[in-house]
């Protein structure tokens, strides 16, 4: 007699598995929160709703460490990190979203001006019109434009505004034309130039039946921006891969150049912190604002710059202790061209004889733009002997400049008009006794001429004790920025420009 194995019986124990799934997941689903009391709204500033979004302005950091995650991150309106994240808790224990908050108060110029995003129609255009858009394209007229927006009756009545709608005037490429109309005749008419930060609006008077033009400008939005970055390169290369624009870095350029060389005087290693403002207009990025603060770790050193308007006059750059960034002389006044001759005795091309250069010739072509050294007033503009065409500027406190050989002098400027420091004064070319078109420049020191190469340059104006306690107070957050981002990189030991 054979016996067989019973076979076991397995349907009781895939009913209980499937029964205890099902009791798992009912479970689970009951015991899941909504989405808003999840750990991310926790972050939230306790005064989140006080103010609303289109009274913020967002704050982008760039360039940072790694470590805030996405659960522990500020909310998006109060601080957008970008490229890479900055550390969510500080040294001293405090959240980076409770440090944004606190950089967004509303008495704080790290605040900026911001204004809310509007939508596609913040021009307030009638939507009970038929609309239609055109992109002014190179050899476009407004003949050609009108005609395709099928509003051509109307043109002649349009260009009859002359002076009120100037933009129509003389167009150019990229720029947008929006008609409306209402049974085929012309009710508005939306024209935006290029810069973005105007339109015009011409609209048809229901009473009278004629058009009325009007300038009105975008509402933008402001956003701040913080960039670390490490020169590893240059300032162009690294500044560009951490996100500034060639405008921006022109202008750390420009306010470190006095004491940077940035062709020699950088090194692997160095580093910045640079704090601006983007204007946005429709969520779109429009243009960079100026530098509003800045930070350069240069061989070992700590150059700081805050931008800061004294009541009555042009902003300018200051170090936090309230002396001028610049000097009060550009050392050299253009700003393309080769030393031909230096200062100091030389045999002169025409003359034969050997006397003294008592300048610096600069070799250009004919129309380089020449600068002023300095803030000054004019004392000559004329033809000055061999000179030729000659400016000389008094920059007081017994200094002079001499700009000479010039081929035409800056129009709307006389003996007598103030000019400021990298003004336009003129343009290189070979009038005098010259061989070639350069200029001729001379730097006198109480009726003296110097080297404008070596001779020492003093400093710009510092600001005026009466403005310190301003100064103070309006550039102190952002150097606590600056102070905030630099402390993090310390203890992170971060590399600096992100390379993404």
């Amino acid at each position: 007699m054979s016996f067989k194995e019973p076979r076991p019986r397995r349907w009781p124990l895939l009913i209980a598995i499937l029964l205890f799934s099902a009791l798992g997941l009912g479970f689970a689903a009951y015991m899941e929160q909504p989405e808003s009391a999840g750990p991310a709204a926790s972050v939230a500033p306790a005064d989140d709703t006080a103010h609303p979004a289109s009274e913020r302005t967002s704050i982008e950091i760039r360039g940072l460490g790694n470590g805030l995650t996405a659960a522990n991150r500020p909310p998006e309106a109060l601080l957008q990190v970008a490229a890479a994240d900055i550390p969510a808790v500080q040294g001293d224990g405090h959240r980076l979203s409770d440090t944004a908050a606190t950089m967004l108060r509303e008495d704080s110029p790290l605040a900026g001006e911001g204004l809310p995003l509007t939508g596609s129609n913040d021009r307030g255009r009638d939507e009970g019109l038929d609309w239609a858009e055109h992109e002014v394209v190179s050899g476009d007229s407004l003949s050609r434009i009108f005609s395709q927006l099928e509003i051509s009756g109307q043109l002649q009545e349009i260009l009859a505004l002359g002076d009120q709608a100037p933009d129509l005037q003389q167009i150019y490429p990229g720029e947008r034309m929006h008609a409306g109309t209402r049974d085929g005749q012309l009710e508005e008419l939306i024209y935006e130039p290029r810069g973005g930060e105007h339109y015009l609006k011409v609209t048809r008077d229901p009473a009278t039946g004629e058009y009325v033009a009007e300038r009105q400008e975008h509402q933008l939005e402001t956003q701040r921006r913080v960039v670390h970055a490490e020169i590893q390169h240059s300032l162009f290369i690294d500044g560009s891969r951490a996100g500034l624009s060639d405008a921006t870095l022109i202008q750390i350029a420009e306010i470190f150049g006095w004491d940077i060389d940035f062709a020699w005087d950088t090194r692997d290693g160095d580093r910045m912190i640079v704090i601006y403002d983007r204007i946005l207009k429709d969520g779109k990025h429009l243009r960079d604002g100026p530098v509003l603060a800045a930070e350069f770790h240069n061989r070992g050193r700590i150059l700081q710059a805050l931008r800061f308007a004294p009541e009555g006059e042009k902003a300018d750059y200051y170090a936090p202790d309230g002396k001028s960034m610049r000097q009060a002389f550009l050392r050299t006044p253009v700003d393309v061209g080769r030393i031909s001759s230096h200062f100091g005795p030389r045999k002169h091309p025409i003359l034969g004889y050997t006397r003294q250069h008592q300048g610096v010739d600069y070799a250009a072509p004919t129309g380089t733009p020449i600068r002023a050294a300095g803030n000054g007033r004019i004392v000559h503009r004329g033809t000055r002997g061999g000179y030729g065409k000659t400016v000389i500027i008094d920059h007081g406190n017994n200094y002079r400049t001499l700009y000479a050989h010039l081929n035409s002098y800056r129009r709307g400027q006389s003996v007598g008009s103030r000019v400021s420091q990298g003004e336009i004064i003129g343009h290189i070319g070979m009038t005098g006794t010259a061989t070639g078109p350069h200029l001729h420049y001379e730097f006198h020191v109480r009726g003296k001429p110097a080297n404008p190469i070596t001779v020492d340059i003093p400093r710009a104006e510092s600001l005026p004790d009466a403005q310190m306690e301003a100064f103070r107070r309006e550039t102190a957050p952002l150097l606590a920025t600056i102070e905030v981002i630099r402390d993090t990189q310390l203890a992170e030991g971060a590399t600096g420009a992100d390379p993404r």
